[in-house]
């Protein structure tokens, strides 16, 4: 069970559904195993669910809305009063939360250079490049001081002219700037994305509740808003944004399964080896998410075929607008006038496009080409770069000054290369909590407008005819 008893405080009842894996048998080699069932929190009932799923992953990383008033729903890290998304290795991006006045009153600090200096060893540049860059900097920078103060003649020591090494330096300079300017505006069109889903997510939820008559279709239709950009999310990122996720399991066991998913595995080796598969564990994760939408027991449907498609390794999002297409075109049924309902389709289209767009930058990067050439050049620079400073800061300055030229440059273009993929660092878990509460509102809040002329007409009219009797 992957919702916890804490969820439910005033009823212990649990929505029943099920998910689709692969298997044998029918339904084109998917069959359902149960995800969520009745049951009261701690009954025998619910003890015998979670022994029939002691072989399938838990979700661990995602709090449910319920319980998040006493859980946090993102770890942090403080680094001299700055609070960032913790970084399990030192290999993580830095990354950011939604930015608030106090975040911006801090970030605009006139004190940030000292703050900012004061963290460079814990910072994502620097953990990055300390090994292997700046280690064989470092090396290099030892071995030639030890080669020319020790053993090499007066006269016969290694080194690079200043002059003819710094039009080098000029022109890796431009490069890594180039490189960073194109990373940066793919991460800045990746967020225009987010933000036009989110405009069309809170557009598509409001016209939901003026123009769709019927509750169940209005009930449908703001479920599969909500559950869109949590799919979107698990599309564009492989881990769904709970980025402290790892391919092995916890206590450093070797996930001897490898990638491929549990449920295709064989009864033999999932009983041989007790270690849940990378995407296996996401799927949890995912079900989970989505769950948390579906807790009235109603549309489970729905909740079903996306899992389906997850689960097939399809497309998600695809499907979803797929189900909000259907009940679109099922308000005509319903005395909805096709006007209305083309408007609501050209949210969905709205959509799909920024979908598309998505699509075409996560599976698009700059050409690697490039890419490879400029980190060569970065490699072949910053380990000449002692050879050209020995002659101007001598043998002992020649570390401290190599470090700090690689770190300023290589630091530029290693902030380049995160950048590139901007699913993995902006937060996509905030932009999909920000709809989900959006469209809740609307949907607590929305009242058709009566005005007073309408009103004082109908009052006339019953006062004219108070028995309501035709003439």
């Amino acid at each position: 069970m992957f919702l916890s008893s804490k969820i439910v405080t005033k009823s212990t009842m649990r929505p029943s559904s099920s998910y689709w894996i692969r298997a044998g048998g029918s339904n084109n080699g998917f069959t359902r195993v149960p995800v969520i069932s009745f049951s009261s929190a701690g009954t025998s009932s619910d003890k015998d669910n979670d022994e029939e799923d002691d072989d399938e992953p838990k979700a661990r990383w995602f709090v449910p809305r319920a319980e998040r008033g006493t859980r946090g729903v993102f770890t942090l890290e403080s680094n001299f009063g700055e609070k960032r998304v913790f970084r399990f290795d030192r290999s993580c991006p830095t990354r950011e939360l939604n930015f608030t006045p106090d975040v911006w009153q801090k970030h605009k600090s006139p004190y940030r250079k000292i703050r900012h200096s004061m963290n460079i060893f814990s910072s994502s540049p620097f953990q990055r490049l300390m090994f292997p860059d700046l280690a064989l900097v470092s090396g290099i920078s030892v071995g030639l001081s030890y080669y020319n103060y020790c053993i090499a003649a007066p006269g016969a020591e290694l080194s690079i002219g200043m002059g003819s090494f710094a039009g080098i330096t000029t022109a890796i300079g431009m490069l890594a700037g180039f490189r960073l300017n194109a990373s940066y505006g793919r991460y800045e069109e990746c967020r225009i994305f987010w933000g036009e889903t989110n405009n069309t997510i809170r557009d598509l939820s409001q016209q939901t509740m003026m123009y769709m008559r019927d509750e169940d279709q209005r009930s449908r239709m703001l479920k599969l808003c909500k559950a869109y950009p949590v799919v979107l999310n698990f599309h564009l990122n492989a881990k769904g944004g709970h980025h402290n996720i790892r391919r092995t399991e916890e206590g450093g066991a070797i996930n001897m399964i490898g990638d491929s998913p549990l449920h295709l595995q064989n009864e033999e080796e999932k009983k041989k080896k007790k270690v849940h598969s990378f995407e296996d564990r996401i799927h949890a994760e995912f079900k989970a998410e989505l769950a948390d939408i579906y807790l009235d027991n109603r549309h489970i449907e729905d909740f079903e075929r996306i899992c389906k498609i997850k689960y097939s390794g399809a497309n998600t999002p695809i499907e979803v607008l797929t189900q909000m297409r259907e009940t679109i075109a099922g308000c005509i049924d319903h005395g909805v006038d096709a006007i209305l309902v083309r408007a609501m389709d050209e949210q969905c289209q709205r959509l799909c496009g920024v979908f598309g767009a998505s699509e075409r930058v996560l599976r698009t990067a700059l050409p690697t080409g490039f890419t490879r050439h400029a980190s060569r050049m970065m490699f072949i620079w910053s380990n000449l770069l002692p050879f050209a400073l020995y002659p101007a800061v001598g043998p002992f300055g020649t570390m401290p000054a190599a470090l700090i030229g690689a770190y300023a440059l290589l630091g530029i273009e290693d902030i380049g290369v995160q950048l590139e993929e901007p699913f993995d660092i902006l937060p996509l878990r905030q932009y999909s909590d920000g709809m989900f509460d959006a469209i809740g509102q609307i949907e607590r809040n929305y009242q058709p407008y009566t005005p007073p002329s309408a009103l004082i007409t109908d009052a006339t009219a019953i006062n004219a005819n108070p028995t309501g009797k035709t003439a």
